[in-house]
């Protein structure tokens, strides 16, 4: 996902108080307001009710004049559930123009007198959380019951080993966000329930947004505890799995858009990627220097730059024009909608890595490369596709899951499926001789650069090698397009 921009000056504050049934409570929480925000151009309060039965609205419609006009208060006529109605909030500070929104909880759980100091912040930060436990004593004093102490401990600890994160608190509900920030996240395809909270941290990760926590008092008074913890506790690390696994290319959720930036991460270094395995080729069976190589579907020319030592010339091809790519060339071209008009006879070897799945008609494409050949010679066409029968895939659909993921074999953006019986049948039909077909394994590397990582890749790469059409993650073939007609009538020219 795109980086957020660094924060703007915040101007105008949203203070958001959500409240369920806080009839007891809403009074307490108006008057312990600062008194600079009331009547302020600078701030605005937004009492948001999430349909209570009892009089939490009445009570703060007789509060509200006595303090100041800059207030609105909705009365949700069905309950939303917690993260519904912050939904409501967050897009009432978008459509209203304001820089900054507060979560302020109805139940006066939270100091609403530090409400201005969330303001402070926001210059410098998209996410402002207010944390107890940046000091494990002042919560127990402030009466946090023992057992919800050590669960929002244990809870956030693995949380942050799940996302590679350190926060002190991920269950704090006193928090704020700039509107920059909303602007940029799904918020509205989040739960409606409690690990809503939970689930925008998790697109702050995903967006690189700069979060600052700060340390707020603990108290627990006498208001009713709504969350059921036991769900609550699975839901967030639920939650959390699936982040994790999305950043790893192993799932994907509309809740964490462009996670396929990374497909172009360069791999050339992993021994056992398809990258890797191409330029080893490349230079153990080809003699380089003055070679000729067309790169389709290059992305930044990481093969390019691997190969930069060398005397080969590189033409690349893609959609978007790479910066500082060690092209020699670059053809800027939409692959599956302009029409092929490269004569890849006159390279030596043509690479369409990874490129065939995301084609439409990758039939048409191939025909395309072989009828637009006029020169008496054929170069060497290396093509790599995701394998659909690896083990893993098999496996999950014998258990009826098929999910999609931002990365890997099962890549949202592809359009189409091969197995290694099913990819040589379209080289045969489309008139490319087989010279060579190697499976490619898993590329545990783009997981960690560890050395398990590196044992089990070796492993995957030895296995993939023996029992392709199963443990091939991707399938590698070096092909020879046959002669077109149309060269064989020339070259069988007798004048």
């Amino acid at each position: 996902m795109t980086e957020i921009e660094t924060p703007e000056k915040i101007k105008r504050t949203l203070i958001c108080i959500v409240s369920y049934e806080a009839e007891r409570h809403i009074t307490e929480v108006l008057t312990r307001l600062p008194k600079e925000v009331w009547d302020s151009p600078n701030y605005h309060i937004l009492l948001s009710d999430d349909g209570s039965k009892d009089d939490t609205v009445s009570v703060a419609q007789k509060m509200f004049p006595s303090f100041a006009k800059n207030y609105t208060i909705l009365k949700l006529k069905k309950n939303q559930g917690y993260g519904g109605n912050q939904k409501v909030c967050y897009r009432y500070a978008i459509e209203n123009g304001f820089d900054a929104v507060i979560l302020l909880h109805g139940d006066a759980q939270y100091a609403p007198e530090l409400v201005m100091k969330f303001t402070s912040f926001f210059e410098a930060h998209h996410v402002v959380l207010g944390s107890r436990m940046m000091e494990v004593l002042s919560a127990i004093k402030g009466r946090m019951p023992l057992h919800k102490v050590l669960g929002n401990l244990v809870l956030t600890r693995l949380q942050n080993c799940i996302c590679q994160t350190q926060l002190s608190e991920f269950h704090t509900g006193y928090r704020g966000y700039t509107t920059q920030f909303l602007k940029k996240i799904p918020f509205e395809r989040n739960s409606d329930n409690f690990h809503f909270d939970t689930e925008i941290l998790l697109q702050a990760f995903h967006a690189n947004a700069s979060i600052k926590e700060f340390q707020i008092p603990t108290f627990y008074g006498d208001e009713a505890c709504r969350v059921p913890g036991l769900e609550y506790a699975w839901n967030v690390i639920v939650a959390s799995i699936r982040f994790r696994l999305q950043k790893m290319g192993m799932f994907t959720s509309l809740k964490f858009p462009h996670s396929s930036n990374q497909i172009y991460k360069d791999k050339t270094d992993d021994v056992n990627s398809i990258h890797s395995v191409v330029v080893e080729y490349l230079k153990k069976n080809t003699d380089l220097d003055g070679q000729l190589l067309l790169d389709i579907g290059c992305g930044p020319g990481h093969i390019a730059r691997k190969l930069g030592n060398n005397k080969i010339r590189v033409t690349g091809v893609d959609l978007y024009n790479p910066n500082n790519s060690g092209f020699d060339k670059f053809i800027q071209m939409n692959l599956d909608l302009d029409p092929w008009t490269i004569d890849i006879s006159k390279y030596d070897t043509v690479l369409a890595l990874d490129i065939i799945e995301h084609l439409s008609e990758p039939e048409k494409f191939l025909l395309s490369l072989r009828y637009k050949m006029t020169e008496p010679t054929t170069p060497k066409v290396i093509v790599s596709v995701p394998n659909i029968g690896f083990i893993l895939v098999r496996l999950n659909l014998l258990m009826g899951r098929f999910n999609y993921a931002d990365r890997g074999i099962l890549d949202i953006t592809h359009k189409r499926f091969f197995t290694i019986n099913s990819l040589k049948r379209m080289l045969n039909e489309t008139g490319f001789e087989i010279q060579q077909l190697r499976g490619i394994g898993v590329p545990f590397q783009t997981l960690g650069k560890g050395r398990f990582c590196g044992i089990l890749g070796f492993i995957s790469s030895k296995i993939a090698r023996l029992y392709p059409a199963l443990f091939a993650f991707q399938i590698l073939i070096v092909t020879k397009p046959k002669f077109t007609t149309y060269q064989m009538i020339e070259m069988g020219r007798q004048d």
